[in-house]
């Protein structure tokens, strides 16, 4: 092999052997850090900053004003989970829980903001709210009149106990509190609503609707105040605009099935019963449990002469009707009283044993209620080791009553048990009948049966279906029913004499 002379053997750099041999331990170096989890890998991701809960409280004010209040919850919710005593979130939470129906939801976290700041209007104000829309009036009235003490310039706290005293049929109180609101602060969307509600109450419905439309002015996205537009626009025989006010509802909630059914309504109105058929369907089938849209979806297939389909929906009804009514039960009590054959209208002032309802399952749900009983009077040597409880149903209606040491009543007495706050088709408090003692004990379970609740046409017009399909005998209950709510109600005791008469020819007499 020929090699050249003038080629000669390239000698290492002692510079570049130190310099390979740094980068050869660097590498060692970042390689054991690695595998120590000392350092991050280059390829995994930088960590995005963590969110402050003011953060999400800025996009619940932003979902707000977009209408989506659902949407609002949740980033409430999320702020509340980083601060979770903070009260600022506790407000704006208590009226939007409200607002979506959820009002068992808002009066625990009114509870619980009351205990974080007990000396803050806002929360007073808001649990005021919470309140009247549960139905609770009077203790609406005293939630408001506690924030008025704490700040009588808080504008909504006035704006609420309007709407309170306007639920409680007290005009001057709800007249004189509303214009103390507009004083304090005119352009307040709480304050035209409530208002728009007074009014509308008290027939003013030309007012009402100035009144609810510079609520609009102020928050356009409102749904409820559109769906409160759109009722008043009815009324009047305004049924175009009354739709539009729906539709507009549903633009903003499109699965609002109080607006679906409205629109529903409102389509009948105008003889449109196909349209309105497929709005009230698009109600039962955005919400199951929202009553009113079924009671309608049954009267357009009744109007239609659909009495087959007309039927499960005039069922499904008062089912609801019957649910709602029973969630209003208060408090159930035992009392002593007089035998009597015909039953007892009304308790006797003698309670000897009692407690209140406490809903024992989610809050979003139908559920049992539950009340522990215990004497009255603590000092009543014979049922000072009484114990009990009481249970509903609100779904089936069925009812226990259990009581433990019981004395034996005399034999011209009589214990009989009460549930406050639920009434019978006639409109008195359901009651138990008696509760027989039995070696010191009580043991009842029953059911209600229908309750207070359901429309009367509802009844009526479910037995002239049954009627119709040739199905007399499920129609008498029906009858019976209504005519315990109106003994004079003429359509059930016509459907009382067409049955009659039908049996009469069919059995040739």
């Amino acid at each position: 092999m020929y090699i050249d002379p003038r080629r000669k053997k390239r000698r290492s750099s002692p510079i570049r052997v130190v310099i390979l041999l740094l980068l050869i331990a660097a590498a060692i170096y970042v390689y054991m850090l690695v595998k120590q989890e000392q350092i991050e890998s280059p390829f995994v991701p930088t960590p995005t900053p963590t969110r402050t809960a003011a953060s999400y409280a800025y996009d619940a004010q932003a979902h707000y004003l977009e209408g989506d209040l659902e949407a609002a919850i949740q980033s409430y919710q999320q702020a509340m989970a980083l601060e979770p005593d903070q009260i600022l979130y506790y407000i704006p939470m208590v009226r939007l829980l409200t607002l979506e129906g959820r009002e068992l939801e808002a009066l625990r976290l009114a509870r619980e903001g009351a205990e974080i700041a007990p000396e803050n209007a806002r929360i007073w104000a808001a649990r005021c709210m919470a309140l009247d829309w549960n139905g609770d009036v009077s203790q609406a009235i005293d939630a408001c009149k506690r924030a008025i003490e704490l700040d009588p310039t808080y504008a909504e706290s006035y704006a609420y106990l309007a709407e309170a005293y306007t639920d409680a049929v007290r005009w001057n109180e709800a007249n004189e509190a509303i214009q103390t609101a507009l004083k304090l602060e005119e352009q307040n969307v709480d304050v035209q609503r409530n208002y728009g509600y007074a009014l509308e109450n008290q027939g003013n419905y030309w007012a009402a609707l100035e009144a609810y439309n510079r609520a609009l002015e102020i928050h356009p996205n409102l749904a409820y105040i559109h769906t409160a537009v759109g009722r008043i626009y009815r009324a009047q025989g305004d049924f175009e605009s009354a739709a539009e006010s729906f539709k507009r509802v549903t633009e903003i909630d499109p699965d609002n099935a109080e607006a679906l059914a409205e629109l529903g309504r409102t389509y009948q109105g105008m003889g449109e019963y196909g349209q309105a058929e497929v709005y009230l369907e698009q109600a039962t089938e955005a919400d199951p449990t929202y009553g009113p849209a079924f009671g309608w979806l049954a009267i357009n297939y009744w109007d239609r002469r659909n009495y087959e389909s007309a039927i499960p929906n005039f069922q499904r009804a008062i089912e609801l009707a019957c649910i709602k009514a029973r969630r209003e039960v208060e408090t159930f009590v035992v009392t002593v009283e007089e035998p009597s054959e015909e039953g007892w209208m009304m308790p006797s002032p003698q309670v000897v044993a009692s407690g209140e309802f406490v809903r024992s399952s989610a809050e979003d749900e139908p559920a049992v209620f539950t009340a522990d009983l215990t004497p009255r009077d603590p000092d009543d040597e014979e049922w000072a080791d009484v114990t009990g409880a009481a249970t509903l149903d609100t779904r089936t209606g069925e009812y226990t009553v259990s009581l433990e040491h019981v004395p034996r009543s005399s034999y011209d007495q009589a214990y009989v048990g009460w549930f406050r706050g639920l009434r019978t088709l006639d409109g008195h408090t359901f009651r138990t009948g008696e509760l027989e003692v039995s070696g010191g004990q009580i043991r009842v379970q029953d059911r209600t049966g229908w309750v207070d609740g359901p429309r009367i046409e509802y009844f009526y017009t479910l037995g002239l279906a049954h009627f119709y399909m040739a199905e007399c005998e499920k129609s008498y209950p029906l009858f019976d029913a209504a005519l315990q709510i109106n003994p004079e109600e003429y359509s059930a005791l016509e459907g009382i004499r067409l049955c009659q008469e039908t049996e009469t020819e069919a059995n040739g007499e």
